[in-house]
C-alpha cells in the first residue's frame, strides 16, 4: 500500500510540474491545452483582418487607387486650355455723346467714358489635344484595370495562403497536443522504471527500454512543436498582428 501512494504521489508531482512547464505567459496560444480553433475568429474574418493589417495588401489597395485617381485626372487634361477671365477696364467706347456749341459756331461733341468688368471663357486645344484625348483616356482606364485585378490576383492568393496556414497550424496542434500527453505518459512511466530500478524490481535492460521510449517521445513531441510553431508564426506574419489579441 505504502509503495501505491509513493507512486501515486510521484505522479502527482509530475503532474503539477508538467502543467507549470506547459505554460507560456508571453503566448498563451502556444499551449496545446488550449484549443486554438475555438480561441481565434473564424476564417473568414482572419481574411478580413490579413486584408486591413497586411502590409502587402495594403500596398496592392494603393496602387490600384492610385491609377484610379489618375484616370480621372487624365480624363479633365482637357481642361487645361479653358480659360476664364474677369476684369474691371475704363473704355472710350461712347455710349452716348453730347453735341456742345461754341461761340465759334463749332460743335464739340463730348464722348462718355463707360467702366466696368468684363467676364467670359478662352479655349484653346491643339490639335493634338483634341485626336489623342480618347487613347490617353483609355490607356489610363486600361492602367486602372490591370491594377485594380492584379489587387484581386493577389487578394486571392492572400486568402489561399491564409487558409494553408491556419489549416496546416489546427492539424499541427492537434498532433502536438497527442504528442505532449504521449510525453507526459512516458515521463511518469520513466520516473516509476526508475525508482523500480533503484528497489531491484526491474533489470537495468527494461529501465533502459523505458528510458529509450521516453527520449523517443521528447524528440517526436519537440518535432510537433516546431512544426506547429512554424505554422503559427507564419499565420501571424501574413495577417499582421499577433494571434493571441485576435480572441472571439
Amino acid at each position: 500500500m505504502r509503495k501505491l501512494f509513493k507512486i501515486f504521489g510521484l505522479i502527482l508531482f509530475m503532474v503539477i510540474q508538467f502543467n507549470v512547464k506547459g505554460q507560456n505567459p508571453a503566448d498563451s496560444i502556444i499551449d496545446p491545452k488550449l484549443n486554438i480553433e475555438e480561441y481565434l475568429p473564424p476564417l473568414d474574418s482572419l481574411y478580413v483582418i490579413g486584408l486591413r493589417n497586411n502590409p502587402l495588401q495594403r500596398l496592392e489597395q494603393a496602387q490600384a487607387n492610385s491609377f484610379y485617381w489618375n484616370m480621372h485626372y487624365v480624363k479633365r487634361l482637357w481642361t487645361q486650355g479653358l480659360g476664364v477671365f474677369f476684369n474691371y477696364t475704363l473704355s472710350d467706347i461712347p455710349l452716348f455723346a453730347i453735341p456742345v456749341s461754341n461761340p465759334g459756331g463749332n460743335v464739340t461733341q463730348y464722348n462718355t467714358q463707360v467702366a466696368g468688368f468684363r467676364a467670359g471663357i478662352d479655349i484653346r486645344l491643339t490639335a493634338f489635344d483634341y485626336l489623342g484625348y480618347k487613347g490617353r483616356v483609355g490607356q489610363a482606364r486600361e492602367a486602372w484595370m490591370v491594377a485594380k485585378h492584379k489587387k484581386d490576383v493577389e487578394a486571392f492568393n492572400y486568402k489561399k495562403d491564409i487558409a494553408d496556414y491556419y489549416t496546416n497550424m489546427i492539424g499541427a496542434q492537434r498532433i502536438f497536443t497527442v504528442r505532449n500527453e504521449d510525453l507526459f505518459v512516458q515521463q511518469v512511466a520513466c520516473a516509476v522504471a526508475e525508482k523500480e530500478y533503484k528497489e531491484g524490481i526491474i533489470k537495468i535492460g527494461e529501465y533502459a527500454r523505458q528510458k529509450n521510449v521516453y527520449a523517443i517521445a521528447i524528440a517526436a513531441q519537440e518535432d510537433a512543436r516546431r512544426i506547429y510553431t512554424n505554422y503559427y508564426e507564419r499565420l501571424q506574419v501574413i495577417l499582421g498582428v499577433k494571434l493571441y489579441t485576435l480572441k472571439r
